[in-house]
């Protein structure tokens, strides 16, 4: 089930119908002031475990709908609004408001350092707090902005407030060209990564979210926002010895101590080529994790995980290529127990998602009836691209 958080107000379009029964609604989330898609909304059916987020043009799809009822919609910078949808006789827009964005005077000086300091405590108290969900991931690698490679997995997973746990692999599919470069594992980058670690000796922890938030960072108050008694507060950070090597931002909630959003752009996370003769350089890897609050104060549930890789890739005699591959890890049914079958692990450096997908039988129905797998205008177009030049693995439409 995808608990959202609190907040609201914004507009609808209200469809009719004259008794309750599960069908098939499709809508977009639009910013109410500009009319641009809001992407990865939460969307979700009052009182029940449908749920599901709106992709990257603000497009949803909840197959299982119970009509008429209630969708509860929320994204970070807008208002959350519950909607009421009699049927789904019509594509559904949604349409929210943007929240407003303060910076008050009071709140300068220690004021970041010592929130960061709470939410670090909050995350240290609440962090064996587990959940447990399936995961969709897409991965797509762009040379020169051809798409290449298409990588699709559903994962078991356990997460927690800073990040992914563990993954069983429960289904896979990809597509990809033979090419200079592919990608055997960008998967960690999600799998791996955390937020904030925790260690008894806290003099050695040199996080950002960590007892010691300005031994290594520089701090700015980037905005707060105000919504009945909750308090959104966002801080951007750089690193003091090169901060044009590692920035970001964290959102965290002032009330209940939860972080909701941290993102980060680092040069730290490279990748290594085979090809000796092959240089990467202009690396950077901009990675953010947005985490559903809890409205009982305990460890906030993991949402979605964004990744995206860029750099140039120099080769002797030839032009220089730009490479590009980008992630998206959605978070969707989760309860707080542990299936009785399935064994999670974490990720290990070295392994290999691909080799475990060719193992694997193919399941087309599984694909096909997953509203989480919902594909943009553009990522259908890529696809075809592949299916044009039939170079599919076991990637097949649905």
């Amino acid at each position: 089930m995808r608990a959202l958080y609190p907040y609201a107000c914004a507009s609808m379009l209200t469809l009719l119908s004259l008794s309750a029964q599960a069908q098939r609604l499709s809508g977009k989330v639009v910013d109410a002031e500009t009319g641009l898609p809001v992407p990865y909304a939460s969307v979700s059916v009052l009182h029940s475990r449908v749920g599901t987020t709106s992709n990257a043009e603000g497009e949803f799809e909840l197959r299982q709908a119970v009509l008429p009822g209630k969708l509860v919609v929320s994204e970070l910078s807008h208002r959350t609004d519950t909607v009421a949808v009699a049927s789904a006789s019509a594509v559904l827009q949604v349409r929210l408001k943007p929240t407003a964005v303060v910076l008050p005077e009071v709140k300068m000086g220690s004021y970041t350092a010592e929130l960061i300091k709470k939410a670090y405590r909050q995350l240290e108290r609440t962090n064996a707090q587990q959940a447990y969900s399936a995961a969709f991931y897409r991965q797509v690698t762009r040379l020169d902005n051809e798409p290449t490679e298409i990588q699709e997995m559903i994962w078991h997973a356990k997460s927690g407030n800073t990040g992914l746990a563990g993954t069983a692999m429960a289904q896979g599919r990809y597509a990809k060209k033979k090419t200079v470069l592919n990608f055997k594992n960008f998967s960690l980058y999600t799998k791996k990564n955390q937020i904030s670690l925790f260690k008894s000796d806290t003099a050695l922890l040199k996080t950002l979210l960590g007892p010691n938030p300005t031994e290594l960072n520089t701090l700015r108050l980037l905005g707060v926002t105000q919504d009945g008694t909750h308090q959104l507060v966002e801080i951007g950070f750089a690193k003091k010895a090169a901060p044009n090597t590692e920035y970001g931002s964290l959102l965290i909630d002032e009330t209940t101590l939860q972080v909701l959003r941290y993102r980060t752009v680092t040069q730290a996370l490279n990748v290594r080529i085979n090809n000796p003769a092959f240089k990467l350089t202009n690396q950077a890897t901009t990675l953010e994790w947005v985490f559903r609050p809890t409205p009982t104060g305990g460890a906030a549930l993991l949402d979605h995980i964004k990744v995206d890789y860029q750099a140039t890739l120099h080769r002797p005699l030839r032009s220089d290529m730009k490479v590009q591959a980008s992630s998206f890890t959605l978070l969707y049914d989760g309860q707080t127990k542990a299936p009785a079958d399935v064994t999670y692990a974490a990720a290990q450096s070295g392994e290999s998602d691909l080799q475990v997908i060719e193992a694997m039988a193919y399941n087309a129905a599984f694909w096909q009836n997953n509203s989480a797998v919902k594909r943009t205008p553009l990522e259908e177009a890529i696809i075809k691209a592949f299916e044009q030049k039939g170079a599919f693995g076991t990637m097949l439409t649905p």
